[in-house]
């Protein structure tokens, strides 16, 4: 099977920051994110860096210091996240705009690719942070069951 992936960069930063949001005191220092969340550390610092420089994290320095949100968690989308590290998000680049969309007269699925990233990108600004992070939150054993959106429908694999 043959999947569309999302770039780590993108997965690391959305662990880092959901990791974050789930600190009942709000800072962790980057060794705790980096080996609870699977992140090699060198790769997690320049995440961190482009989070830092849109305003979604910020540096505590000192004892107890670490990382915090740069903001809270329920005004933070995912759209912000993904477009702090990757910049605009771009399904192909038939819809991406600029020099490529000279590419558009010529793309006979430039309707499908369109209409995929008009969802794509609701679906990221609509998906809040504290949503998926008061989901399921490893650190204070918390599970909330979460509800499908209305009309969708759930299939589990075995």
């Amino acid at each position: 099977m043959s999947l569309m992936q999302i770039p780590r960069k993108i997965e690391y930063a959305l662990r880092a920051m959901i990791h974050l949001a789930d600190r009942p005191d709000g800072v962790a220092r980057g060794i705790e994110i980096a080996r609870l969340e699977h992140i090699p550390k060198y790769y997690l610092e320049k995440v961190i860096r482009d989070l830092m420089r849109r305003g979604l994290v910020r540096a505590r320095r000192g004892p107890g210091g670490g990382y915090q949100l740069g903001r809270p968690a329920d005004t933070i989308s995912f759209k912000d996240i993904i477009e702090a590290v990757e910049g605009p998000i771009s399904l192909n680049l038939c819809v991406e705009g600029g020099v490529s969309s000279s590419l558009q007269p010529a793309c006979r699925m430039f309707r499908v690719w369109d209409e995929g990233q008009r969802v794509l990108i609701d679906v990221f600004s609509r998906t809040m942070l504290s949503e998926v992070a008061s989901s399921r939150s490893p650190l204070l054993g918390l599970t909330q069951p979460s509800t499908p959106p209305e009309g969708a429908t759930v299939t589990a694999k075995a």
